[in-house]
């Protein structure tokens, strides 16, 4: 009788640990699905704005065409101009390309693409930042102060231009920094989940 009651125990522990066991299975699935679903999202996010960005580029080109005749802007500054905004657009969709909807199942491997992709993009901001538009600033003063009709004139359009700079250059700055940090929330979001197995 006694060994009856011990194997009616030791099944009954049995099925309490497989029922653990299920437990702990379905909220870790649970979990993956979760973290899945949030980097999901703030990739969607990311590719929302660089399409932002693709139309902004498009209205201005009309725009900066009609900068270019009022000011009498020299053919190959517009064209810099223009190269140097889709160019910046083309990489920005191109390092922050991830197919969300059919991410890897290796999630490690996921994490490793992002910080991939964060390295890229700061290396990218480097280049825009250090070599492109500086090139593009001076050349812009000079050609601006070089057509204006007198040395006010010349002196005012150099004002404004550095203040559309200072805007557009905090614009940027604001949408790099979120995108790092979102790409650091995701890798960490992982980096947590795989501790977890």
């Amino acid at each position: 009788m006694e060994n009856l009651n011990n194997m009616n125990e030791l099944e009954e522990m049995r099925q309490q640990l497989q029922v653990l066991k299920d437990k702990v299975e379905k909220q870790g699935v649970l979990n993956e699905q979760l973290v899945r679903k949030s980097v999901k999202d703030k990739m969607k996010d990311i590719h929302h704005t660089i399409y932002k960005l693709f139309a902004m580029v498009v209205l201005v080109t009309p725009v900066w065409l009609l900068i270019k005749y009022q000011q009498n802007l020299s053919w190959p500054l517009f064209i810099f101009t223009l190269l140097m905004m889709y160019v910046s657009v083309f990489f920005d969709w191109y390092i922050n390309r991830m197919d969300v909807d059919s991410m890897g199942s290796d999630l490690k491997e996921t994490a490793n693409r992002l910080v991939e992709m964060k390295k890229r993009r700061s290396l990218q901001e480097k280049i825009a930042c250090f070599v492109v538009i500086p090139v593009w600033v001076v050349w812009l003063a000079y050609e601006f102060y070089q057509k204006a009709p007198d040395h006010e004139t010349g002196i005012i359009m150099i004002v404004s231009m550095a203040i559309g700079l200072v805007i557009g250059g905090a614009i940027g700055l604001r949408i790099f920094l979120k995108w790092q940090h979102k790409n650091d929330e995701m890798i960490e979001q992982i980096e947590d989940l795989l501790k977890e197995e």
